[in-house]
């Protein structure tokens, strides 16, 4: 949550946010730093252990997006298609939140025909985003920073401009 002041944002979850964040991203340049000298990164589990601390960071990220939207009275569907686009179809907000659901339950889904709404949608932005499944999340975060090297950080100006487009579009409602 929140507290807007003028033109001023108190925003303490996002500056815990982006402390978390910074820590994942001191743990993925170890992980880059270390693939960058393994002759076989796959087989030495480096790239699932990047893909794990990004999985996490997504999904606190996700946390992020539903404490903001404490007390704002706006559905987390309608907050989904609201700030910085990602692409004609996507915003970025929506990425990133179905980063972190693909993170949380596409375990529960390997073998199993996909039957819930939240699966499908998950299922379709994901493979949409990152082009592959090999990867999945690290891809996705690559495609949302529109560059191979990859920090959590990188995400954090387009949150404030969603948290913006929210606290705005609550205004306009009011």
């Amino acid at each position: 949550m929140y507290v807007k002041f003028e033109n001023d944002y108190a925003d303490r979850e996002l500056q815990l946010l982006a402390e978390l964040l910074s820590i994942l991203d001191e743990k993925l340049a170890e992980v880059s730093n270390l693939i960058s000298k393994s002759v076989d990164p796959e087989s030495d589990g480096l790239t699932d252990r990047g893909e794990y601390f990004i999985g996490v960071g997504f999904s606190v990220i996700q946390q992020y997006l539903t404490d903001t939207l404490t007390l704002t009275g706006m559905s987390k569907r309608k907050a989904l298609d609201i700030g910085p686009r990602y692409s004609k179809e996507f915003t970025f907000i929506s990425v990133v939140n179905a980063a972190a659901n693909w993170w949380k339950h596409s375990a529960e889904w390997v073998g199993q025909e996909t039957t819930s709404t939240l699966a499908s949608r998950t299922q379709r932005i994901v493979i949409e985003t990152a082009e592959s499944l090999d990867y999945p999340l690290s891809n996705v975060l690559a495609k949302l920073l529109g560059s191979s090297e990859i920090m959590l950080c990188a995400l954090l100006p387009n949150l404030v401009l969603w948290r913006s487009a929210i606290d705005t579009a609550v205004r306009e409602n009011a």
